[in-house]
């Protein structure tokens, strides 16, 4: 993996483009909504799960913990504990789960739900020959020139899912995930 410079950076900064990760966007959804998620969802007391505080961001997580959004449970099926594929796929493109956008993270549970289904165990090198990481919001977009895209019909916006966040303990996802850095540009894995 290679972490040259990104050549659209620049152009994304004239553009006013909030970098990858978690946003600057207050707080906009209410607590009932997120006990349901909890509740939903199974989250366990030790998890520690907190709706923020008003006006606060996705930037404020408590020492210990991190960010999370409902769109990663309502629309990308994501669950806790996390799948080791999901862990191996942040681990090997060096992301965190609180910089993948919300589009992103349903391209990853659909890739491990079809390869479970077909009874293929799913790995990050085959999850890579489908997909790479793109710098909008570190998301996963299908190759192209010659790979049949594994998802016919993808999700293609998401309105308003980064006022829905919350906290939860930081041990709860036990992956050493790496918060990447502006500096180090997107991921790339050939």
């Amino acid at each position: 993996m290679s972490s040259g410079a990104n050549p659209s950076l620049k152009r994304r900064r004239s553009k006013g483009r909030n970098l990858p990760g978690p946003d600057r966007a207050a707080i906009g959804w209410k607590e009932e909504e997120f006990q349901n998620l909890v509740r939903e969802m199974g989250f366990l007391p030790e998890w520690g799960a907190q709706f923020p505080t008003p006006n606060s961001t996705a930037l404020d997580a408590p020492p210990g913990y991190i960010t999370l959004y409902a769109a990663f449970y309502r629309e990308g099926n994501f669950r806790l504990p996390m799948t080791k594929f999901t862990s191996e796929v942040l681990t090997n493109y060096g992301l965190h789960i609180s910089q993948i956008h919300a589009l992103g993270l349903p391209r990853v549970t659909h890739f491990e739900f079809i390869c479970r289904a077909n009874r293929v165990e799913p790995t990050f090198e085959t999850f890579n020959v489908f997909y790479s990481v793109t710098y909008t919001g570190y998301s996963f977009n299908a190759r192209t020139g010659g790979v049949i895209p594994c998802s016919s019909n993808p999700l293609k916006s998401l309105h308003d899912w980064k006022q829905k966040f919350f906290y939860i303990r930081r041990g709860v996802i036990p992956v050493d995930m790496h918060y990447r850095a502006e500096s180090e540009g997107s991921p790339r894995w050939t």
